[in-house]
């Protein structure tokens, strides 16, 4: 272990720090756990979709090896990216995130499925998704933003106006896909960073409440989202048409009881529940290992909560601290929103679950994002 001073973007400089060698050992376990928690389940739920729809059983596990691979390499590199390098770099982030999720606004650029155009085509082989990389990207240029003005926050022209005015952007850029469970979580994160960052508590209520008569209007103007609505308070509305995806989660969550009917054995993977390797993988886990396997993969992300904003606590200089703090909310409210709708909760949105469902470009950034939280645990305080 070795301490130094770091000079921080505005001439000061930072208490002594530590940077060892080895990232907080738990968020490395954790996420490991997750990831092949991930792996196992994906190939347990989309072997039935992939024989299927490709005639091939193994064809997207074998993706979702590949782009856990790549997701690891990212992470290793992330975790030996020091904070200060990438708090000066912060605006060409969010730059290239916000030109990426740009694309999907340009006909014949998009690829779609399911009536959202959300990811983009790479060299026919991948399918990216520009907004899995944006949430990141939002994080990092606000925590440079609010370090760099944080004796101004006050001021509604530095504080809340400009992470505002981003939050339109990225949120008008995301409906146009459209993806309105993203657009409500940057706008949710946009509000918990400025509140952490010290933006005062009466204009953070006054942006909340104005977001959410926003969000229940766009409901109202889309018949789809109002249905969703319908079924959340009441999953027995439409139990043939947009109800039947909620209706075969709860069922599956629910049949696995305290214990699970075993892994390998859950009936509504094979045709019965949409999305059962994507947005819906929880409700099979609950089915297959119960509650017990349910709160274990709860407590996992309880745990990494814990830890990153253990790192949020005791890093040396705000931009770290916010970055740490970011980095660990989107993971945990992204785990969280995706919990919340499998067991009726939350209304029914196209959110995953970080690490374990199936998606390519999410598996990748969130282990890129938990490189960034191993870098940030390696900059601690030295006590």
């Amino acid at each position: 272990m070795r301490g130094k001073n770091k000079a921080l973007s505005d001439g000061r400089t930072a208490v002594k720090v530590r940077v060892d060698d080895r990232p907080d050992p738990w968020i490395v376990a954790v996420t490991a756990a997750l990831v092949v928690c991930g792996l196992i389940f994906v190939f347990d739920t989309s072997y039935f979709f992939s024989v299927h729809n490709y005639g091939d059983g193994y064809r997207v596990v074998a993706k979702h090896v590949i782009s856990i691979l790549i997701g690891a390499a990212a992470m290793r590199v992330m975790a030996r990216c020091p904070s200060e390098w990438l708090e000066r770099r912060a605006a060409w982030v969010l730059g290239a995130s916000l030109a990426a999720l740009a694309l999907t606004a340009i006909p014949g650029v998009a690829t779609c499925a399911n009536g959202a155009c959300r990811w983009i085509s790479l060299a026919g082989v991948f399918n990216f998704q520009p907004a899995e990389v944006a949430k990141v990207g939002f994080v990092i240029f606000t925590a440079a933003w609010l370090t760099r003005h944080a004796d101004r926050l006050r001021n509604v022209a530095y504080g809340l106006l400009p992470i505002c005015a981003l939050v339109g952007l990225i949120g008008v850029l995301l409906l146009l896909q459209p993806d309105f469970g993203t657009a409500v979580l940057v706008g949710a994160l946009a509000i918990a960073l400025m509140f952490l960052a010290g933006v005062p508590t009466w204009q953070l209520a006054g942006v909340a409440s104005v977001g959410m008569a926003g969000a229940f209007f766009l409901i109202k103007m889309s018949p789809y989202r109002v249905r969703r609505f319908v079924c959340f308070l009441d999953p027995s509305a439409d139990p043939l048409g947009v109800c039947w995806q909620l209706r075969q989660a709860l069922m599956a969550f629910g049949s696995g009881q305290l214990t699970g009917q075993g892994l390998g054995a859950s009936t509504q993977k094979s045709g019965w529940l949409p999305e059962a390797h994507t947005d819906f993988i929880f409700s099979v886990i609950g089915e297959e290992t119960g509650l017990v396997g349910a709160a274990v993969v709860f407590i996992g992300f309880a745990v990494l909560a814990v830890r990153g904003f253990r790192v949020a606590h005791r890093h040396p200089d705000m931009f770290g601290q916010m970055l740490a703090a970011g980095i660990t909310l989107v993971i945990v409210m992204q785990a969280m929103l995706n919990m919340g709708v499998i067991l009726g909760l939350l209304p029914t949105k196209g959110i995953g679950l970080p690490y374990i469902s199936y998606g390519g470009s999410s598996v990748m950034v969130f282990l890129a994002s938990t490189g960034l939280l191993m870098a940030l645990s390696r900059e601690l305080r030295e006590r």
